[in-house]
Order: structure tokens, then C-alpha cells, then sequence
């Protein structure tokens, strides 16, 4: 009997006919053996609903009532689940986070997972039940709290690295993680596999699939992870350490996302301290900084220019003209509607030129960079918007990422 914790995101448990169908997913896994923890999210665009009402109320809600208040939308999805799985006669219960034991720092909104207490779902799992749990919540104290975006993902995942589980099937709207966003590029193919590394630079890089913090718990805890649609029975995509196929590709995907500003302050003083004195002023105001670039135009000043989210750009600016004095800078420069494509793979690390074909493909195109930053598996350039799409394109293309590699292919090339 294998231990397997599955995950159903908000579109796949967004009505009753939905919810119908996720319940009859469950029952095939189970009637084949399988022991089930299965964790949800709350049903479709039902989140979003309760922050409007919140925001009906009031400009300015405090944390922990929001966490009172979205911890609602799960606990819906779990009843609704369970009840469904007790129509089709199977045995069933469900579990808050808080039941589930599902332990978290103090801190409303975006809390960290800190222990999970498992007894209550392996009481439940020793009497042939399956468990659902709702994601996305936990328990600190007496206080409900909640994990942040992609809460549920990071519950399921941590579930299973608690539970000791085989493995742990994120179900979602897309049959599997693909080598880019199949919306924007029709000739994007489904990955068979992808290394834990790979998946989480693509989830940082702006790739929706699964939210960062899952892809690290995976990573830290050896927990298999299988992307798969929950309306189509396809093979989905699997993401673990050692990568089966495919491994003879260089790139292995592009990430990309918009809403990119470019902030440059201008005539910085040339010191020791000044990266550190600039970047602890907008760290204070956790203000999320990407990819920083600093020049330095004569003895004794530099411009030192950064990429942030475009909502971060109004508190930006205030908070470096209320500094300016003690910054000592001159003038504050901003650049709007930019995007930042990246190309990632493993194959990067011993493949030089990798960067120098991307910027050539850019050129070739005429895609103006105005920005680059680079790892040992990724490499990424700030774009104009409206020259994302482009980019994408033709680095898809250039990269041959929309070609099928062939497993035979593979071991011939590998040996």
C-alpha cells in the first residue's frame, strides 16, 4: 500500500460537478491500494470574493481577522469533498489545518510552517479513512494563521515529507509543467521530468505551475512531486532530484513575467557602505528587490539601478526621497511596463555560450536588454513589455525546446 498525498487547486474543486470529480479521482486511487491524505483549496475565485467583502468594510483589515476570515474558503471545500467521498461510500473525515496539526510561526498572512503534529491523520489513515485537510491554514497557540500565496501547495507538500509519503500529485488546471507558458507559445511541450533546481528557479522566474516555497520544501525533504492536470487522466510531470529524461538539453525551459519597474538612483557616493546603506533602507519596508546593476561614472559617485514589482514602485520612491539626505544621492530615475525573460536549465553549468547565444537571438531580433542577471541555471534579461512575447518565441525556437527528445536518442548521447 503506497502513502500519497494529493492536492486539488481552486479551478479543479470549483463547483459541485467539480468537486463530484475530484471525488471520484480519490476513489479510484483508493480502490487501487493507495493510502490518502488529500489537501484543497477553497473553491475557484472564492478567495478573491472574500477580499472584496473585506475590503467593503474597510481600507485597511487587520491580519489576523483576514486570516479569520480566508481560512473560510478551505474549510467549504473540505465539507463539500468529504461529503462527496461519503456518496460514493467511501470513509472519510475532514481536517482543518489547525485538526491537522499543522504548526506555524506567529505571524498572520504569510506564515511559516514550524511542526506538524500527525497524530490526528494517522489515527484517521489506521481506520481506513481518507483524510481531507484543508490547505493554505495552521495553528499558532490559540491563533488561526495563515501560509501566504501558495499556501495549499506548501501544505501538501510539507504533509507529505511528515507523513513519509511515496510521493506527493499536485492536481491542477495544466497537464504538467511545460518548457514555457503554453498560452503565449503554442509549440511549448510538457516536460516528462525536471529537477527540483530547475522547477524552482522557473517558480521564482515567474512560472505559475507550483509556488516556490513548495518547490523548496520538496527539495529539502526528498518529496517527490508529480504535476498533473485533475480533468484529463495524462501523464503528468514529475519533479525530483535526479532528472530520468531529457537530460542531454542545455535550456530546459523559459520563465517570464511582466509588471517589471527599473529604479535607478543617481549619483550615489562612491563608499564602502553604499550598496549596504541603500538596500538596508528598502529591506526595512520589505521591499523586494531583484536584479541590482551599479556603474560608477567618475572618482567619486556610482548610479546604482534595481528591478522591483510594479506595485512596489510608489512605496519605493517615498521611501528613498525620505532618505535622500541621509542616501546622499542626486536624482531618482524610473523605467515602467518591462519584463523579465529567463532561460533555465542544469545543462547551463557545463555548456558555455549559453548566455551569448540568448543575447545573440535577442539582438537578432532587435529585443533591446536592459538588464541581465545570471546563476548557474539561469540566465535573465529585462525587457521592454512589449517585447516579452517575442523573446519568448524566438529563445523557444532558438533553444529547440519545442522538439520531443527521444529516450534512445538520449542514452546514445549520454554514453
Amino acid at each position: 500500500m503506497a502513502r500519497i498525498v494529493q492536492k486539488y487547486g481552486g479551478t479543479s474543486v470549483g463547483s459541485v460537478e467539480r468537486i463530484k470529480h475530484v471525488a471520484s479521482r480519490i476513489q479510484k486511487a483508493q480502490v487501487e491500494g493507495n493510502e490518502l491524505v488529500v489537501v484543497v483549496s477553497a473553491m475557484g475565485k472564492s478567495t478573491d470574493g472574500l477580499v472584496r467583502l473585506a475590503g467593503e468594510i474597510t481600507a485597511s483589515p487587520s491580519k489576523r481577522e483576514m486570516d479569520m476570515l480566508l481560512t473560510t474558503g478551505e474549510q467549504v471545500t473540505i465539507s463539500l469533498l468529504t461529503m462527496a467521498l461519503h456518496e460514493l461510500g467511501l470513509e472519510a473525515t475532514s481536517l482543518t489545518g489547525w485538526q491537522a496539526g499543522m504548526e506555524t510561526e506567529a505571524s498572520h498572512g504569510n506564515a511559516r510552517i514550524s511542526h506538524i503534529n500527525t497524530d490526528r491523520i494517522e489515527e484517521e489513515l489506521s481506520k481506513g479513512k481518507v483524510v481531507i485537510v484543508a490547505g493554505f491554514q495552521g495553528i499558532c497557540g490559540t491563533e488561526i494563521t495563515t501560509l501566504g500565496r501558495g499556501g495549499s501547495d506548501t501544505t501538501a507538500v510539507a504533509l507529505a515529507a511528515a507523513l513519509k509519503a511515496e510521493r506527493c500529485d499536485i492536481y491542477t488546471d495544466v497537464t504538467g509543467v511545460f518548457t514555457t507558458d503554453p498560452r503565449y507559445v503554442k509549440q511549448a511541450r510538457k516536460l516528462h521530468s525536471i529537477s527540483y533546481d530547475e522547477m524552482l528557479e522557473m517558480a521564482n522566474l515567474g512560472a505559475g505551475v507550483l509556488h516556490p516555497r513548495a518547490v523548496e520544501f520538496a527539495k529539502n525533504y526528498d518529496v517527490p512531486l508529480m504535476v498533473a492536470s485533475s480533468m484529463e487522466e495524462v501523464e503528468g510531470t514529475m519533479i525530483e532530484e535526479e532528472v530520468t529524461m531529457e537530460q542531454n538539453l542545455i535550456v530546459r525551459g523559459i520563465a517570464f513575467e511582466n509588471d517589471v519597474t527599473k529604479v535607478t538612483v543617481k549619483g550615489l557616493p562612491n563608499r564602502l557602505n553604499t550598496l549596504s546603506r541603500l538596500f538596508s533602507t528598502l529591506s526595512e519596508h520589505k521591499v523586494n528587490v531583484d536584479i541590482i546593476i551599479q556603474n560608477q561614472y567618475d572618482a567619486d559617485h556610482v548610479n546604482i539601478s534595481f528591478s522591483i514589482t510594479q506595485s512596489s514602485l510608489k512605496e519605493t520612491l517615498a521611501i528613498l526621497q525620505e532618505a535622500q539626505e541621509e542616501l546622499q544621492f542626486t536624482d531618482i530615475y524610473f523605467e515602467e511596463e518591462l519584463a523579465k525573460v529567463s532561460i533555465v536549465g542544469s545543462g547551463m553549468v557545463s555548456n558555455p555560450g549559453v548566455a551569448a547565444k540568448m543575447f545573440e537571438v535577442l539582438a537578432e531580433n532587435e529585443v533591446f536588454v536592459k538588464m541581465v542577471s545570471t546563476s548557474e541555471i539561469k540566465v535573465s534579461v529585462v525587457v521592454d513589455e512589449a517585447d516579452m512575447v517575442l523573446a519568448v518565441e524566438m529563445l523557444h525556437a532558438a533553444f529547440q525546446l519545442a522538439e520531443e527528445v527521444e529516450e534512445a536518442e538520449e542514452v546514445a548521447t549520454l554514453s
